[in-house]
């Protein structure tokens, strides 16, 4: 309490002072008062550390200090008060102003009766500070007035800030030990498993390594080679069963909603139908066996593919026994103290040498650590970069305490939050753990939050309260209390996350988890979704809380809740703010993120305290009040939609000088919708979007928005409508819009000039550079000399016909000129892009190497670093540069002279991994040397090359000259996809080329008339294999036998495919088999018998779909034995009736037939009720059987023998079950 109290009591001393200095304070003679506050307030700072100290021991002082507490949040709610009419004054005064009323006649007028009740209130607080500061002597505390207790606020200059190398970006990133853990755990996820899911819990104490180690082995390349899918689910204490189903959709990519369980296991089925995975549940803590009995029951259920695990982290032995499907477990022990040491290293010292007094040193706080990971790391952040001596304090100050116990966990991380430098991070910290656990914290809406509440005010010129905001996250990562942090591509903080056991730290600093029956008053609360009602809060406890977190729409009761600075309601049904919210004049911070909300009332802009105002994602949102201008402290604007039209942006948002985040502005033709609206907005920061530029008539009009003055910006969008049609007004106005030197992004939408603007190649920071549809530009700028140039899209440049020197950005005068001073000088052009994009110019025709007459080429380096080239629809496109010593992924799409371009791009490349040729002319075949020279390239994929042969040189009539057929070495390639290549005949593939290849789909290829037999030969590690609408394939390679890694097989409309090919049952690892479509020659018979041994497949074949012929009257009657069946799909089968085995199919969750012309009939009603799982019946082009599943009145037996399945479509007829 006492650090939260230190700042606290100083912010209000501060702002007792600010408002003394107000005009109407004099008028009402409380600038007496005022000054009174701030003195007593100081006197009681003075003594709070020893006050602190001793409510340990003494339940007086502790009461003491709660009376103190509440007093000082009364006080700051009077000051509020106070302050809220300055702000209405000066709001009353700019509205004045406009109308030309002189507003000093309001000075002049008599003292509202309001302001002397808050002189009263004033008056009241003083004496209830008189009182705590007389029973303050009373118990005699020391008094330490300018020491560490009431330190200022730290400045950079004091502080040591991020450091990308060494920060704790990843609490204990450098992972260390545990690879015996690690080996028995992949060991036990690789071998094989007749169950269909296997439970692995690692137990151990907080801060042991657990999750870190659970990360490890997700991420290991064996993980990823043996499940289809990886999911990650953090747990923590909520164990509701379709809450986990709702957060494994999510790992899998699935967005989900307010849906059912039922729903949610649909969607799980689809998804999951037919593979394995691996499923991480972190910091689970659930003992209930009924409940995880219920998740285990239903994931069976969901997929019952056998070789599945689940990865279970927990702290409790118990939770480990109950989940765990073996009497094995991991239970992780303590690291060795030379372990600790490297962790602890790393994190206080990084790379830099080590003298052998710290080392002693750090080795005895390695000791100290006991085996546990988080906490050397945590205090390793602690200490980073600090002295020795500070070293030998921390040891001094309490490490030497630990023991196995977990509370001397909390006590080593402690240490940390003791270490902050101010209390007002302190607080920050504290407050932060008001997300719940695992939470992803946006950086710059936590700075918000901080800021409404309080936490970074000061006085200080030099930075406002956003940059304090920053320093203090940065701080915080630097002592690993905050981790998991996601960067943007400007190198910007995005989010972070805290740590379980760091959250726990920040809640008990909070004090926010009191006894239920607590009489204290709760200042903080965030409301989770715990069941379907809404959970009352209207009560005396709750009424003077300042944050709100809720997922219910509450809005209607919010005015109770006189005190809130923040009000977030984000992820609600609310669709109306009530007309009430006015009274909360006191909000800082509102969030009606991602709700159905339509407007906004008027009301709202008497809000004049609010800071920040998100609404993300709030796509009924149209219109904003005409006084939204009112809301004088808008700092930060936080809503996007894509409708270019003005009225959507708020009117007159010049008068908001305060602003510093505004995502968008809508240019508008009716003033107070006019660019000029940015000209005061001198504070804006972050990413900006100008929109209806061909509405700004001239350079002098574009110039009000005075970019060039704001340096905080770090990506401008300028966007025009594609009907401009004066294009010396457009090159003006894009001149006008010359940002500052400090912009890293910048994207030019639909610009209808010839010429971009010269101060593009002046941008020394640009990261980032698209340029969309700008379809008059005659010439790209000068761009090779930008040294953190990263990024650079070109789209739909119709102008543009040749990418000339200049773009390089090369001049020849300098670089003589450092020839002749450095001798060996060597000058990279394009020196940090990696990504280079080039799309849909239509009429590019050259892009010129560079041509360097005075220095020597080998001594100038183009495209150093650049790692992806992607050159789509430029059709003609023949001349390119052949220099790109770093390149990993090249697509090259749309060439009318394709070869050639390829073959000039790939002729010096040796570091290709990713190789896309789509729609390339006069590609006969791949050249030898491409695929020699690029050991490394892992997936090639040929689509639309109507030109192809072969796929590698074998012919004379080959296009390519070639020196070698020897590919010895070649064994990279793991993908390889063929589409629509008319020409090509045969697919020969060197058995050097397949040694790792795992997918192969070859589809639409018409003229292919075989694969080479060294497919089956020599890819023993192949898992996906696909050849489809093939209409001249006329034989299938080899034997299915030599891959039995094959899971995926998909062999269908090869209409001159005579025989089926061989070993299908040979393939235990087959989890999908498609097959069928082939010649109408082709005897059933010779269909039925490949199916033979289809009892070996009985546990692994999940998805079966099978193409017949009109003339065909049975089913293979092997499939009887696929006891494991979940999907089967039949097409063009003439048979009329099911066989009764299909009632031995019971794992059958989904029956599709289809074009079965003469189908009649189901089988025996007692057979299809066997099938208890059976859910989605699709019926369409089976006329016969569909006239008789109908639902009638009278009796219709094939109705009655389905009647039971949840989900079924026919022509005409539809259940509400779910279909894929």
């Amino acid at each position: 309490m006492e650090a939260t109290l230190v700042s606290f009591i100083k912010v209000l001393g501060e702002k007792a002072i600010s408002i003394a200095s107000e005009e109407f304070c004099h008028l009402v003679g409380l600038k007496k008062g005022m000054q009174l506050l701030k003195e007593s307030l100081s006197m009681i700072q003075a003594v709070l550390h020893d006050a602190e100290r001793r409510q340990v021991g003494e339940e007086a002082v502790k009461l003491w200090l709660e009376k103190l507490e509440n007093v000082a949040f009364d006080a700051d709610d009077v000051l509020d008060e106070f302050n809220y009419d300055v702000l209405r004054q000066k709001v009353q005064m700019q509205n004045q102003m406009k109308h030309k009323v002189c507003f000093f006649f309001s000075i002049l007028s008599p003292v509202p009766c309001k302001h002397v009740k808050l002189a009263k209130k004033i008056h009241d607080m003083n004496v209830k500070l008189k009182s705590i500061n007389e029973d303050a002597k009373n118990f005699g505390f020391l008094s330490q007035i300018g020491a560490n207790a009431t330190a200022s606020l730290p400045f950079p200059s004091r502080f040591i800030m991020l450091n990308r190398e060494t920060d704790s970006t990843n609490s204990c990133s450098t992972f260390i030990g545990r690879d015996n853990d690690i080996a028995n755990i992949l060991e036990k996820l690789t071998a094989k498993s007749d169950e269909i899911v296997s439970v692995i819990p690692i137990v151990g104490m907080g801060g042991i390594g657990k999750t870190a180690l659970a990360k490890r082995i997700f991420n290991h390349h064996k993980t990823q080679n043996q499940f289809d899918e990886k999911i990650w689910v953090c747990v923590s204490e909520n164990f509701n069963v379709n809450r986990l189903f709702g957060l494994v959709l999510e790992s899998l990519g699935q967005k989900t909603g307010k849906e059912s369980r039922e729903a949610r296991t649909r969607k799980l089925q689809e998804k999951l139908e037919g593979k394995t995975y691996v499923m991480v549940l972190d910091d689970v803590w659930n003992e209930n066996l009924g409940m995880w009995d219920d998740f285990m029951g239903s994931l069976k259920g969901i997929n019952t593919t056998t070789g599945n695990f689940i990865l279970v982290t927990t702290r409790k032995h118990q939770v480990a026994s109950i989940m765990a499907t073996s009497s094995s477990h991991c239970s992780l022990g303590e690291l060795s103290d030379d372990e600790c040491w490297l962790i602890f290293k790393e994190k206080a010292i990084g790379r830099h040498e080590v003298l052998e007094e710290s080392r002693a040193i750090g080795l005895e706080i390695a000791q100290i650590c006991q085996g546990l990971p988080l906490v050397a790391c945590t205090v390793g952040g602690m200490l980073r970069n600090k002295r020795r001596e500070e070293w030998i304090s921390a040891l001094k100050r309490g490490l030497q305490g630990l023991t196995e116990n977990e509370n001397n966990v909390m006590h080593i991380l402690k240490l940390s939050f003791d270490n902050l430098p101010c209390p007002a991070l302190k607080r920050c910290f504290a407050y932060s753990s008001i997300f719940s656990k695992d939470s992803v914290m946006e950086r710059d809406q936590l700075i918000q939050l901080w800021m409404a509440e309080g936490f970074l005010q000061t006085h200080s010129r030099s930075m406002d309260m956003e940059e304090i905001g920053n320093m203090f996250f940065n701080i915080l990562l630097q002592n690993s209390l905050f981790q998991d942090v996601e960067w943007d591509e400007y190198d910007r903080i995005l989010s972070c996350k805290m740590h379980d056991l760091v959250h726990d730290l920040a809640q008990s600093m909070q004090n926010s988890q009191r006894d239920e029956d607590d009489i204290h008053p709760i200042r903080h609360l965030a409301l989770e979704n715990c069941g379907e009602e809404t959970p009352s809060i209207l009560n005396k406890r709750f009424r003077y809380i300042r944050s709100l977190f809720s997922v219910y729409d509450i809005s209607e009761d919010v005015s109770y809740f006189i005190s809130l600075r923040v009000l977030n309601l984000s992820s609600t049904d609310l669709t109306l703010l009530p007309k009430s919210i006015s009274k909360l004049f006191r909000l800082r911070y509102l969030d009606l993120s991602d709700t159905p909300i339509e407007g906004l009332p008027n009301s709202i802009c008497k809000l004049y305290n609010l800071q920040t105002l998100r609404a993300r994602d709030c796509y009924g949102l149209r219109e904003f009040p005409m006084k939204f201008k009112n809301l004088i402290s808008l700092r930060h604007f936080d809503y996007f939609t894509d409708d270019s039209c003005s009225s959507r942006m708020p009117f007159e948002l010049g008068k908001l000088a305060c602003l510093r985040k505004l995502p968008f502005f809508n240019v508008g033709e009716i003033k107070g919708w006019k660019i000029e609206e940015l000209r005061n907005l001198k504070n804006l920061t972050g990413r900006l979007e100008i929109r209806n530029l061909e509405l700004v008539n001239c350079k002098k009009e574009a110039e009000c928005a005075n970019l060039l003055e704001k340096s905080n910006i770090h990506e401008l969008t300028f966007a025009w409508c594609e009907d401009q049609i004066d294009t010396n007004r457009a090159i003006g106005v894009l001149e006008g819009l010359k940002p500052h030197p400090n912009l890293k992004g910048l994207i030019l939408k639909n610009f209808m000039g010839n010429q971009l603007a010269s101060w593009i190649s002046d941008l020394r920071n640009l990261v980032k550079l698209e340029v969309r549809n700008c379809r008059r530009c005659k010439e790209i700028p000068a761009l090779g000399h930008l040294p953190f140039l990263q990024y650079l899209e070109l789209a739909g440049l119709d102008n543009i016909t040749c990418i000339g020197p200049s773009f390089y950005g090369f001049d020849n005068s300098d670089a003589s000129s450092s020839n002749h001073s450095s001798g060996q000088a060597v000058t990279r052009l394009f020196p940090a892009l990696k990504y280079l994009i080039l799309s849909d110019i239509e009429n590019l025709k050259h892009w010129m190497e560079l041509s360097v007459e005075i220095i020597p080429t080998d001594r100038v380096v183009v495209f150093p670093i650049l790692e992806v080239l992607d050159i789509h629809r430029c059709p003609q496109l023949t001349t390119v540069p052949t220099q790109f010593p770093s390149l990993k992924n090249l697509a090259i799409s749309y060439i009318n002279h394709g070869l050639p371009v390829v073959t000039k791009i790939c002729s010096k490349v040796i570091t290709l991994t990713h190789l896309l040729l789509h729609g390339v002319q006069g590609l006969t075949c791949l050249p030898d040397w491409l695929l020699l020279n690029n050991a490394n390239l892992t997936k090639l994929t040929l689509c639309d090359c109507l030109d192809l042969k072969h796929l590698v040189s074998d012919s004379q009539d080959c296009s390519i000259d070639h020196q070698t057929h020897n590919l010895n070495g070649i064994g990279s390639l793991e993908t390889l996809y063929i589409f629509r290549c008319s020409q090509l005949k045969s697919v020969q593939i060197p058995s050097r080329l397949l040694g790792s290849l795992q997918n192969i789909v070859i589809s639409e290829c018409h003229g292919l008339i075989n694969l080479s037999s060294e497919i089956m030969k020599s890819s023993a590690s192949l898992d996906h294999f696909e050849v489809s609408n093939c209409s001249n394939l006329n034989s299938f390679p080899g034997d299915l036998e030599l891959t039995p890694s094959l899971s995926y097989l998909w062999l269908s409309h090869c209409v001159q495919l005579t025989n089926m090919p061989n070993g299908i049952c040979c393939l235990t690892s087959l989890r999908h088999l498609t097959i069928g479509a082939f010649s109408d020659t082709m005897e059933f018979s010779s269909f039925r018998d490949a199916f033979s041994g289809f009892k070996h497949l009985s546990s692994s074949l999940l998805r079966l779909h099978l193409y017949g012929q009109p003339h065909w009257e049975s089913l293979p009657d092997q499939l009887q034995h696929l006891s494991a069946l979940e999907e089967l799909k039949l097409y063009d089968f003439g048979v009329k009736f099911l066989p009764d085995w299909f009632g031995k199919l019971l794992s059958l969750e989904k029956l599709h037939l289809r074009a079965c012309s003469i189908l009649q009939h189901f089988p025996p009603q007692i057979e299809m009720r066997r099938l208890t799982k059976l859910s989605e019946l699709y019926i369409i082009d089976c006329p016969l059987l569909t006239q008789r599943c109908y639902p009638r009145s009278d009796s219709n037996p094939e109705w009655c023998k389905i009647s039971h399945i949840s989900g079924i479509l026919i022509p005409g007829f539809r259940t509400d079950g779910k279909y894929s």
